[in-house]
């Protein structure tokens, strides 16, 4: 070991006089190395960074939008069974700090009717602290949803230390927006001034402005890290904001603030395996956040415009099933009848690339672009169908939450096939035709046809590997080849026979009431 260390400082010592002065390393010279000056930062940074200005940005940021940046104090008023025998309560109550619940976890609280005898329901009251911007002199703030969801009272509190009763306006948990009102009637508050999410950048400057674990107006610099990150439900509607500014529990609903002291986001979550800052934090945008906002403030609900068609991201091997070159997109899994995609014309194994004239690149961005849609104004969506790009006009609806609920693929005939299986080891799983006891068994709709998955291999590394027993595939594309609909395992063993290695296959599922499509090359 020793030799090899010494081994390992000679090495290292002869990459230092490589990088030193010739002079140093020269044998028998003597003469005192200069150190070589570091080169001199020029340009507008340098002149920046030098300026008197620069010096009090930040703190100059600080002050001018803290004011605005407000505590919320939520109450909430919860029940817990009670009992008058001492130890009910200590294996039961949630509100205590139960080391025994650390273990076993907090009970179910019991229904009225069946308490038990000596139960009784107490009420108790929990208190949480966010954060929230005030947007308007008259006393509107803009917060999160998951901030003030299920508070009996909310209070605010100003920096100044003034402190009013608050009242929800309305909520929107898709954005996880919400916009509170001080109750009694203020003026002059301070209010923050509203910016730009769009002009952001990676790298751009940023202040995270809020209340973190009840330390009030604190304030963190940070950089935006990335844009349009898409995290946790995809059924959201989500662009946040990535950044390396201080978040911590308390800071949502707080500002994220650029360099100019303008709020380009409110504060939404962090990423965290310990419960505290990671490095890594998410903003809703302003943009997003001012429109769910005034939708709230001027009509009492938030309008975003629908289409109606189940959408994924494409991959390489769907890239390349679809032969869609260089084309970006949104595949098309589903149509639901009677909507407006679908009285447009527009068709499952569609690929959306445009959508009232912006780009479209990703499901997220899509949903997005949808939800700005004015309900009953046409717009022009771009396509490739088959290879072609073609143009069709659609008029997207309002959307209505209980209409989508509602909404189902629509009826088709039966299948009533005799049950016979089909090992296809080179597709990694099984297939059976589509019988009563097998729908029984899966709970699928006697509108669904195909052939049901019944077994995948383990093992599978690609978009197979999301596939599970009781799926059921409708169609099948095999490169250079058009979709074709299988209702039986021999049609589907005789599309799979022609496939060859490097081959891509596409498959159209249905899971329940949906359907989306999984493509994979055959290696």
């Amino acid at each position: 070991m020793k030799r090899a260390f010494s081994h390992s400082r000679s090495a290292s010592l002869f990459v230092v006089c490589l990088l030193s002065s010739s002079l140093l390393c020269s044998p028998g010279n003597s003469q005192t190395p200069v150190p070589a000056s570091p080169p001199a930062v020029s340009g507008p940074i340098a002149k920046a960074i030098g300026s008197d200005n620069f010096k009090t940005i930040f703190a100059d940021i600080a002050a001018k939008i803290t004011p605005s940046v407000v505590s919320v104090i939520l109450t909430k008023i919860d029940t817990v069974a009670y009992s008058q025998n001492p130890f009910y309560n200590f294996f039961n109550d949630s509100s205590m700090d139960n080391p025994f619940q650390f273990f076993f976890g907090a009970p179910q609280q019991q229904p009225q009717n069946k308490r038990g005898p000596g139960v009784e329901k107490r009420e108790f009251r929990q208190q949480g602290l966010g954060s929230g911007v005030i947007v308007s002199e008259d006393g509107y703030i803009l917060t999160n949803y998951h901030v003030v969801s299920g508070a009996s009272e909310i209070r605010v509190k100003l920096s100044d230390d003034r402190a009013y009763e608050a009242k929800i306006v309305g909520t929107d948990s898709l954005s996880d927006v919400a916009v509170i009102k001080i109750k009694e009637k203020v003026h002059h508050l301070p209010v923050a001034e509203l910016g730009d999410a769009s002009q952001l950048r990676p790298g751009d400057w940023v202040l995270a402005i809020g209340n973190p674990f009840s330390l009030t107006s604190t304030v963190t610099l940070g950089i935006v890290s990335a844009l349009g990150r898409e995290v946790g439900n995809p059924n959201l509607y989500q662009n946040y904001i990535q950044t390396d500014a201080a978040i911590n529990p308390g800071n949502s609903g707080g500002a994220l603030v650029n360099i100019d002291g303008k709020v380009i986001g409110i504060n939404a979550m962090i990423y965290t395996q310990t419960g505290g800052f990671m490095g890594i934090g998410f903003a809703i945008p302003i943009n997003m956040a001012q429109k769910v906002m005034d939708d709230i403030i001027h009509k009492g609900k938030v309008t975003r415009g629908w289409i109606g068609v189940s959408i994924q991201n494409i991959n390489e091997a769907t890239r390349e099933a679809l032969n869609l070159g260089e084309h970006k997109g949104v595949l098309v899994s589903d149509v639901y009848k009677n909507q407006p995609a679908f009285e447009a014309g527009i068709k499952r194994g569609d690929v959306i690339i445009s959508i009232g004239g912006k780009n479209v690149e990703n499901s997220n961005q899509l949903r997005n672009s949808v939800a700005d849609l004015a309900p009953g104004k046409g717009v022009p969506v771009v396509i490739i169908r088959n290879g072609r790009e073609q143009t069709i006009t659609l008029t997207p609806r309002e959307r209505n939450e209980k209409e989508i609920a509602a909404l189902n693929r629509g009826e088709a005939g039966k299948n009533e096939s005799a049950a016979s299986v089909v090992k296809e080891q080179r597709l990694g799983f099984s297939v059976a035709n589509l019988t009563s006891e097998l729908r029984k068994k899966y709970g699928i709709g006697e509108n669904i046809r195909g052939v049901v998955i019944e077994t995948v291999d383990q093992l599978l590394a690609d978009a197979r590997a999301g596939l599970k027993e009781g799926d059921v595939i409708e169609q099948v594309k095999v490169k250079n080849s058009d979709f074709q609909t299988v209702v039986s395992v021999n049609e589907f063993d005789a599309i799979v026979k022609s496939v060859k290695k490097d081959d891509s296959v596409m498959l159209l599922v249905a899971r329940g009431e949906t359907t989306f499509f999984t493509a994979f090359t055959l290696r």
